[in-house]
């Protein structure tokens, strides 16, 4: 657009002015933000405006007349207008917006083209054939910006999608065809290679693998031409061109090769003629074909497996995407590519003789078609299993390599051969001199001579006395910041007094004299007694070993105060409790069971905060127990046991109260002993320039405004608590509205502790009781264009509060996280990470570790420890050597000039970024920009400690990967990153849960696969040993092997940093805990939701909810949860095992089949707490299912039909496409039916049809009722409640399969048909009761 809008963008001679007019353009956006071409584009167009010196600007005039029609039309996409003044709805309900409603993206790639561009945007009223902005202002550029306000915005973004994201597989197989095509290759050329008669297979059978290359070809253009409309003419042209042309070569190579092996056809002889004359005659052979096909297939193999580097679009799309991958991705790669190799061909072997088995079973037999579809099926359901696991086994022989080597550089990383001294704390006597070195950054001064220390401390042990090694200011700078630290870690109820005091260092002379003046473990003389001298509590004594160790770390990089950029922390907050109150912590009976659990599980930093408290208040001992055990003595503690449970927990104030305290501590002390020369007070502005801390905390406004009914005393109380506490660093930013006659206007506000309460407000005193507070009056204020939340919130709400953050480097924290002193002393040495550049450019997000806090109880430690395993070990391997590292949320620091430029922190279009904050990294990546990761720096999280929690956690993560797998994002990674670094991206995201889905889906095809054959075997028993051939060697051994290699990174992560030990014990904990169970039913509802999300969408925002789970969850709530994701397939696939039982399988695979089954089965009931408590209770619950399941009235939670019903709104974007493809059930339909129509079947028995076809009465009696209810009796009772009809389904349903069986041998058979049809049927009702093909009555 550049030519289009500005004639002297060249000109650079005020960019002080540019850079001011762009942010103040930047800043009025809104959600347009995320459109920075668009932003660009305003702001070329204002510059050219400007420079000439021409017009005059209202105030409000470019909100009003540019931003505000510009927003209407984005809202109007996918939004319609509120009732009452309600906020506007989203169009959909639960279905997703359609596969062509624009977006965010797509608005900004027409921004991107200047074609398009010139052609999109037209003035408004300009009759039949609009004029073209651009046209007008070809001669006078400057014009533009007058003509803005002028632009037909609707006719100009409407329909301009760049990248449809329908809902189904196609994108994801398009754009990723090259991971696809390796899988293929592989299993191809496996089976080829374990064939026995002939060997290596016959000539047919060798060439078929060379157009394993084209078909993938065929679904990468097919699928990319489908999926992007705004694609150039001359490049659809070209890729069909070259498609038919070059790619489609091996299919004629193969045909000619077949036509010649079969001698259906022989290529002619070709006489050579040259002037005239004959000079030689051409033979084409069948040799000289083999060779044709083989050199043409490896020709387009190899093409294929390259990126797409050729620009697909009309615009160079990507900038500076790097090509190039380091040797080391593809030295992890080709050893994890040879593993599973080795993995498969273990399978594939046995694939092989099962085959070769089943051929030799049939080859006697008769060659009718009904034979040869027996035939057919039976091969199908051999290799289908083994295909999916072949697919599946990448990511577990990448988790093998990824754990040696990640283990190997956390060696490297971590301190070499001290990470062993360093796990037994016996490296901390090397902490006084490195922190004066390396975090301090002091110089070395006036350092005692070695020459005139005494003998015994040149030598031995003595050579590591530092206090007689350091310099005067370096022992005191030491001293300063170690007691600051210890008296954090008592702040924080960590230590006891007598603790404290003995860790205490009095003063750097005293230091300077040696023991006992020195805490015991500095002292080198107690090297080896250091574990009995460290801390006795355990998060007391991880700190100070932590630190310890993060001084040793390789390498860290020299920076100070005054040097580092500055910094803006930016929290985002909706509805997390913020500080509990007494209420939380107290009923009516006594101490509420929060209270009682934290008590007794903190117990030795209870005693702790009481005695702090105790010599607080003047009190002793027993006025102080006898004050705690009465609710009213534990009023004059209010404040401070709120706080410490608010510590305790996932809080908002623990959050805040890290980040504050810690970091704004570290930087005064750092600034004290780096800078002695200024003063208290120019310290303190000095750190005030370079740290803020923002909350975005959207629901402000509600809360704090006394005349809402949505006031909270208690949450504005909390507010004014954390301003009055930490306001020096602290700024709230919020959202508010206000009713003007022109409608609602929206504004996005900050507030600060500087900032008066607005008139009538309540006092601003902290106070659970009486007093509360009210808003205050903001000190910033930006009218936004529309209404803001558009997305799920969370990206909007960061949006909203970005513009207020002043650092240039931003870090994102969220609710569930803290932060700690001796790990804040490395936050200038963190941020100068941002000065290195890799080609040129700084890393755009920087990655660090986390400490997980929240390991309470038995599911609280599995999340920790996998949360542990990814922060640390994977994270290590993603950011080298595979490059895969993007964002995560938390705790990353990223560039905010390059978050700028590419959109922001996140982005918010609906669904389809449900996973808001991994598209920053994603969009950086396509921008050419990289992430990085480091160890010496940390903060703690919080995770879910609850069974629903949790899993209400990988529901959302995989419904947002679900949706990533549909957008133009994974497209351009599947097409433009080299294979080597595109297998490490996919695996680690995307892929991951499509690993899922491959894993589930092989269980249920191995126990479908042994229940077909064993009822084949009813007609020759011989037909169950190519089943068990398979299933006893294959599947069984490899299933264990992938629930252990899951295990292997935490194993191996935990070995580094604490010993083989505690790995072991952590593995047997992780057993006890039935780690197994859990993480089965983990992946299976993973699978389940991203496989729904890819289908049919409807990925919703799930709040988890990060408190203890104390209460037990109702039956109804978990069938609700899991009946659709779990409780079905679980059934399913035991009563096929049932079926199954002529086929001997061996004992793995039905352990791990039991597993399966039980682990879906049951582990909601083993995991729910107070479960098997009370059997009254457990009966109560069943009663109250049966009368959900009854309900006609009311909501989910009280209806099954309501239920019932909400769930199919999903299905609404559900895509065509399973209708022409072969779903799993029209296959299984398929098969099943094969088996029915063998060499018994009587073709003229009108019975005999009828056990073929699904159930029929059913659907006759739905008929029946639909007329009658529509025409005849609109209240008909019997379709009220629906539960009862669906009895009354099953029961006909039953009784036409067992009225259609022809004898007693074929109940089986024809039972499972029936079943597979019924199946059939209801996923074909789910897609007419989305869309209604026909109208209501139909459906």
């Amino acid at each position: 657009w550049q030519p289009l809008t500005s004639e002297v963008w060249q000109d650079n001679e005020n960019p002080l002015s540019d850079i001011c007019m762009y942010l103040l353009l930047w800043g009025e956006l809104g959600n347009l933000r995320f459109c920075p071409e668009f932003a660009c584009y305003l702001f070329a167009a204002a510059r050219s405006k400007f420079r000439q010196n021409r017009g005059e600007v209202r105030r409000g005039m470019f909100v009003r007349s540019v931003l505000v029609p510009v927003h209407d039309v984005v809202l109007s996409e996918t939004f319609e207008p509120g009732e009452a003044g309600n906020p506007p709805k989203f169009k959909h309900g639960k279905a997703p917006a359609p596969a062509n409603a624009c977006n965010y993206d797509d608005w900004n790639e027409l921004f991107w083209d200047p074609r398009r561009l010139r052609r999109a945007m037209v003035i408004k009223e300009t009759g039949l054939w609009p004029k073209k902005l651009h046209d007008l202002c070809h001669e006078r550029p400057w014009d533009i910006w007058d003509m803005l306000g002028k632009v037909d915005w609707k006719r100009t973004l409407q329909n301009k999608k760049s990248h449809r994201e329908p809902h189904t597989m196609l994108p994801m197989l398009a754009g990723c065809y090259r991971i696809f095509l390796l899988h293929t290759f592989c299993f191809g050329a496996l089976l080829l290679v374990w064939m026995d008669e002939p060997k290596f297979g016959t000539w047919p059978q060798r060439c078929a693998l060379g157009i394993v290359a084209p078909c993938w070809l065929w679904v990468y253009n097919v699928g990319f031409q489908a999926l992007t409309p705004a694609l150039a003419f001359r490049n659809r042209l070209s890729m069909s061109l070259k498609l038919l042309c070059f790619d489609s070569l091996p299919f004629v190579s193969y045909a000619l090769v077949l036509s010649t092996y079969y001698k259906v056809y022989t290529v002619p002889s070709v006489d050579v003629v040259i002037f005239g004359q004959k000079w030689c005659t051409l033979t084409v052979s069948f040799e000289f074909l083999l060779r044709l096909h083989f050199f043409l297939s490896t020709l387009v193999l190899l093409l294929a497996f390259a990126p797409r580097v050729q620009n697909l679009y009309r615009w160079k799309f990507f900038p500076s995407l790097s090509k190039w991958s380091s040797p080391a991705t593809k030295v992890f790669w080709l050893f994890a590519i040879a593993l599973k190799i080795c993995i498969d061909a273990f399978g594939v072997k046995y694939l092989d003789q099962a085959l070769g088995t089943t051929q030799a079973l049939h080859a006697g037999s008769e060659t009718s078609w009904t034979h040869l579809s027996l035939f057919a099926a039976h091969i199908f359901l051999l290799a289908a299993p083994a295909a999916l696991i072949c697919f599946a086994s990448l990511p577990l022989a990448s988790n093998v390599v990824l754990s040696f080597v990640g283990a190997a550089r956390g060696i490297r990383v971590l301190g070499g051969w001290r990470l062993f001294w360093y796990r037994r704390g016996i490296g901390l006597t090397r902490t006084p001199p490195s922190t004066c070195e390396r975090v301090l950054q002091l110089p070395r001064g006036e350092r005692p001579a070695r020459e005139t220390l005494p003998a015994e401390g040149r030598r031995g042990l003595g050579a590591m006395q530092w206090w007689s090694r350091m310099s005067d200011r370096e022992l005191k700078a030491f001293v300063s910041i170690w007691n600051v630290m210890i008296y954090e870690l008592r702040e924080k109820d960590l230590l006891s007094d007598q603790e404290m005091q003995q860790l205490t260092i009095e003063s750097a002379e005293a230091a300077r004299r040696g023991p006992p003046n020195v805490p015991r473990l500095l002292d080198p003389m107690n090297v080896f007694r250091l574990t009995s001298v460290l801390p006795q509590n355990k998060e007391a004594r991880r700190r100070v070993v932590t630190f310890a160790r993060s001084l040793q770390m390789q390498p860290l990089p020299a920076a100070t105060v005054r040097t580092m950029p500055g910094l803006t922390v930016l929290i985002p907050h909706y509805s997390e409790t913020i500080l509990f109150s007494m209420n939380e912590l107290f009923t009516n009976m006594g101490s509420a069971e929060l209270l009682r659990y934290l008590v007794s599980y903190y117990c030795d930093e209870f005693s702790n905060f009481k005695e702090r408290v105790c010599d607080a208040m003047g009190m002793n001992e027993d006025q102080d127990e006898e004050a705690l055990g009465r609710f009213d003595g534990f009023q004059k503690f209010e404040d401070p046991l709120c706080k410490w449970a608010s510590l305790r927990m996932q809080t908002l104030w623990r959050t805040v109260e890290g980040v504050c305290r810690a970091y704004a501590r570290a930087l005064l002390n750092l600034s004290e002993q780096q800078d002695q020369a200024l003063s208290r007070t120019e310290r303190e502005a000095l750190v005030s320039s370079k740290f803020q801390v923002v909350v975005a905390m959207q629901r402000y406004a509600l809360f704090a405004d006394p005349t809402k009914s949505t006031y909270d005393i208690a949450q504005i109380a909390a507010v004014e608590a954390m301003l009055q506490a930490f306001g020096q660093w602290l700024s709230i930013a919020y959202i508010d509205e206000e009713q003007t006659p022109e409608g609602k206007r929206y504004y996005s506000c900050l507030i600060d502790a500087s900032c008066p309460m607005r008139p009538g407000a309540m006092t601003p005193h902290r106070s659970w009781g009486q007093q509360g507070g009210g808003m205050r009056v903001p000190k910033f204020s930006i009218e936004l264009p529309g209404y803001p939340i558009l997305g799920h919130g969370k990206s909007d709400n960061q949006n909203c509060a970005v513009v207020f953050t002043r650092g240039e480097i931003l870090q994102m924290i969220d609710a569930n996280q803290e932060a700690y002193f001796e790990s804040a002393l490395f936050l200038p040495l963190a941020l100068k990470e941002f000065e290195s550049t890799r080609g040129g450019r700084r890393p755009g997000i920087l990655g660090f570790r986390e400490h997980i806090f929240s390991a309470v109880g038995s599911l609280g430690r599995l999340a920790a420890d996998s949360e542990f395993a990814f922060g640390t070990l994977i994270q290590r391997t993603m950011d080298w050597p595979l490059d895969a590292r993007l964002h995560y949320g938390h705790p990353d620091m990223m560039d905010k000039l390059q978050m700028l430029q590419q959109g922001g922190v996140s982005k918010a279009t609906r669904g389809l970024n449900l996973s808001e904050d991994v598209f920053a990294g994603m969009d950086l990546t396509l921008r050419g920009g990289w992430t990085a990761y480091r160890e010496y720096f940390h903060v703690g999280k919080g995770r879910d400690m609850g069974f629903m929690s949790s899993l209400s956690f990988y529901a959302k993560v995989s419904m947002g990967n679900g949706e990533q797998a549909l957008t133009r994002q994974w497209m351009r990674f599947g097409l433009s990153l080299p294979l080597a670094r595109l297998l490490g991206i996919f695996y680690m995201h995307v892929g991951f849960f499509l690993n899922q889905c491959l894993v589930n889906w092989s269980t249920k095809a191995f126990a479908f696969t042994v229940a077909f054959f064993s009822l084949t075997s009813r007609q020759d028993p011989d037909f169950k040993f190519p089943a068990a051939i398979l299933a006893s060697n294959y599947f069984g051994i490899l299933y264990l092997a992938f629930v252990l290699s899951s295990m292997w990174p935490l194993l191996f992560e935990v070995y580094v940093e604490h010993g083989l030990i505690a790995s072991l014990r952590s593995l047997g904990s992780s057993f006890l805990a039935l780690s197994p169970v859990f993480s089965t039913f983990q992946g299976k509802l993973m699978a389940f939701y991203f496989e729904s999300t890819v289908n049919y969408g409807g990925a919703q925002y799930i709040p988890t909810g990060r408190g203890l789970a104390t209460s037990r969850e109702p039956l109804s709530k978990l069938f609700q949860c899991f009946s659709n994701s779990h409780f079905h397939d679980g059934l399913e696939v035991a009563v096929l095992l049932c079926l199954g039982t002529e086929v001997k399988c061996g004992v793995a695979f039905y352990i791990c089949m039991g597993l399966t089954v039980f682990s879906w089965m049951c582990a909601p009931f083993i995991f729910n707490p107070h479960q098997f408590d009370d059997l009254s209770v457990s009966l109560q619950d069943v009663r109250l299912w049966a009368r959900w399941i009854c309900a006609t009235e009311g909501g989910e939670e009280t209806s099954w039909e309501a239920w019932s019903i909400r769930q199919q709104e999903v299905k609404q974007g559900s895509s065509l496409v399973w209708l022409f493809l072969p779903s799993s059930r029209w296959l299984a339909v398929i098969c099943t039916g094969t088996l029915l129509i063998q060499k018994d079947f009587d073709w003229a028995s009108l019975e005999a049809y009828f056990s073929l076809f699904p159930p029929l009465a059913h659907a006759a009696l739905c008929a029946l009722l639909a007329f009658l209810r529509h025409f005849c009796w609109p209240s008909l009772p019997l379709c009220r409640p629906l539960a009862r009809l669906a009895l009354a389904a099953a029961a006909l349903t039953a009784a036409e399969a067992v009225g259609t069986t022809r004898a007693a041998d074929d109940v089986l058979c024809v039972t499972l048909h029936k079943y597979m049809c019924v199946r059939l049927s209801l996923d074909l009702c789910d897609w007419i009761v989305a869309h209604r093909p026909g109208g209501c009555a139909l459906a």
